[in-house]
């Protein structure tokens, strides 16, 4: 560098001679930086270039000699003295963007945590219940399985005693074990004589749950007493009882976590048998699900789904053993926008196979706000001695039983927005032998099972649930059913509206109130001569409250039926009537 400026300041102080032989100068420079050493041979060769006749040119001249001085240094300067003038600054030049469309990592698929609480029922589906009346008197909790241990007791009106125990273990890792026991019954002693009733339930459960799956099983035991009331009062109790006797148990399995594989498998058996009592009739069941997923490209899933009932009913006139069995094979897409999932196969009833099938679709129109959804399900419906017990507990125990193929078509909107959720929808049913039930000709306390060919039902269902953190949840459902019926002159027993108003408010997490309200319309009966009979529809009120006093104990009373109305959801049996009830409850 030292040699570079001195060639430089050299040709200074010697003024380069007159324009036209400036080229001259040019052409002594370039041998001076050839001869340096080798420092710029290419340079010094364009020199000589532009020396041809060229002017000299002062511009040209910095360029090259700050080109040549940056080569030298990279070269190697030797032991010649280096002065720095200024510290090198580097610059990075501008990244170039990248157009790279992020993918978002599969995971997997959860139910949010939402901030409401609606009516437990599947939106898509609906399926049909022979019949959905239950007795509107009394209203029994459901028992807190994985939550707590308790022990609850309370006495109330027509001599109404309760007893409840649960214990959960909910301490030890991977496992979930407990047993409950459950205790209510009644008597009604001034009006109706052998209006009276009694049902205990006891119960075990297990759940074991690892890592990577999940394996359970319960088994319950239910015995269920009431008598045949609506009838002449002359009948001494014992001669007029009913018991109801059953043994449930269920095993399951299934895998917990998503695996590398992206496939789900569960396998659920259920097994019931019943005892019924006064007519020494028995039902057992045996029934299983398996269901086997497998998920591809993100949004795509395949799956096959198989399942098999069989059941062996004897009685005093039969012996009626029946199996279905129900093979079915399926797609699903969901990218959030867009849900769909379509599952086809054959429903083996005996020796008669029907088309199955499950369709769903729904789209989001407005977030979550606003959902578009279509379904349609058709299948064989398992209807049995139990099915029919558990709706109507007055039937006779060799009741005519045969399956309905029930075939439903639905549409309608559903959404969440804040504390609100709703769901509205449009069904029509088609169902082949829908079960009635009307009194028996030759014992009319008793019930039996009558079967309209081909049914039509048009079902406007609602649905819809606010809730304000914890100390308020408001909900409300209903149902509107129109039946055209082909061999029946009225869907007997069945209301065409019904409805549930349900509203907790907790104050200041130390008094808990509870209000219910039923709405029913009128049904009709058939007689046995042939005849129809009105029977009221009815406003069943219920209001409870509870006081905690702490987290171990707390006290409680309910009013039910406020409005004291006679309902009969069965020609001749109405219910209690107003009735009350105190207590308390020891959770530990």
């Amino acid at each position: 560098m030292k040699s570079l400026l001195k060639i430089f300041f050299n040709s200074r102080r010697n003024p380069p001679p007159t324009p036209a032989s400036g080229g001259q100068d040019l052409s002594f420079l370039a041998e001076n930086l050839s001869r340096k050493g080798g420092i710029c041979p290419p340079l010094a060769e364009v020199s000589r270039s532009f020396a041809a006749g060229r002017r000299w040119n002062v511009l040209f001249l910095t360029v090259t000699i700050s080109f040549c001085s940056l080569q030298s240094f990279s070269q190697g300067v030797g032991n010649e003295e280096v002065i720095v003038v200024k510290e090198y600054e580097a610059t990075i030049q501008d990244a170039q963007k990248v157009n790279i469309q992020p993918n978002i990592p599969e995971v997997e698929e959860t139910k949010p945590v939402l901030t409401y609480s609606a009516p437990a029922k599947d939106y898509k589906d609906i399926p049909f219940e022979a019949n959905p009346l239950k007795p509107l008197s009394m209203s029994k909790e459901k028992l807190e399985k994985y939550n707590t241990s308790f022990i609850k007791i309370g006495f109330g009106s027509q001599l109404m005693p309760l007893a409840q125990l649960a214990y959960n273990d909910n301490k030890t890792k991977n496992l979930k074990f407990g047993i409950f026991y459950n205790h209510l019954s009644a008597r009604e002693f001034k009006k109706v004589k052998n209006q009276r009733f009694s049902d205990d339930e006891a119960g075990v459960y297990l759940k074991y749950y690892p890592k990577t799956f999940e394996v359970g099983t319960n088994f319950t035991f239910r015995n269920y007493l009431t008598h045949f009331y609506g009838t002449d009062s002359s009948f001494e109790a014992k001669n007029v009882r009913q018991v109801y006797r059953t043994y449930d148990a269920d095993v399951h399995f299934k895998n917990a976590q998503r695996n590398k594989a992206e496939v789900d498998v569960s396998q659920n058996i259920h097994f019931n048998y019943l005892q019924e009592v006064f007519g020494k009739a028995n039902e057992w069941y045996v029934g299983g699900n398996t269901d086997f997923k497998k998920s591809f490209k993100k949004f795509h899933s395949a799956g096959f789904r198989f399942f098999f009932d069989a059941s062996k009913l004897k009685n005093d006139t039969l012996t009626l053993q029946r199996t279905i069995f129900t093979p079915t094979i399926g797609y699903a897409f969901n990218n959030d926008d867009w849900k769909a999932s379509g599952y086809f196969g054959i429903a083996v009833d005996g020796k008669n196979p029907e088309f199955a099938c499950n369709v769903h679709v729904e789209k989001r129109l407005y977030e979550h706000s606003i959902i578009a959804y279509l379904s349609y399900t058709h299948n064989v419906q398992k209807n049995s001695l139990l099915s029919y017990s558990l709706v109507n507990p007055f039937i006779q125990n060799s009741v005519s039983i045969k399956n309905s193929t029930v075939g439903n078509l639905g549409a309608g909107f559903k959404g969440t927005a804040q504390n609100f959720s709703y769901n509205v929808a449009f069904h029509l049913n088609h169902i082949a032998n829908l079960p009635l039930f009307v009194n028996d000709t030759a014992d009319t306390k008793r019930f039996r099972v009558i079967y309209d060919a081909s049914a039509l039902v048009y079902n406007v269902h609602f649905e819809g649930g606010y809730n304000v953190k914890e100390w308020l949840r408001i909900s409300l459902s209903g149902d509107y059913n129109y039946y055209q019926l082909k061999t029946e002159k009225r869907a007997w027993h069945q209301p065409a509206f019904k409805t549930t108003l349900r509203i907790n408010y907790i104050w200041k997490k130390k008094i808990a109130l509870n209000l219910d309200v039923y709405g029913i319309t009128a049904a009709y009966a058939k007689l046995t001569d042939g005849n129809e009979k009105l029977l009221n529809g009815t406003a069943d009120i219920n209001l409870g409250a509870e006081y905690i006093m702490n987290k171990h104990i707390s006290f409680f009373g309910s009013v039910n039926n406020i409005a004291n109305f006679k309902y009969q959801p069965w020609n001749n049996y109405p219910g209690y009537g107003i009735s009350g009830m105190i207590g308390a409850k020891f959770s530990f």
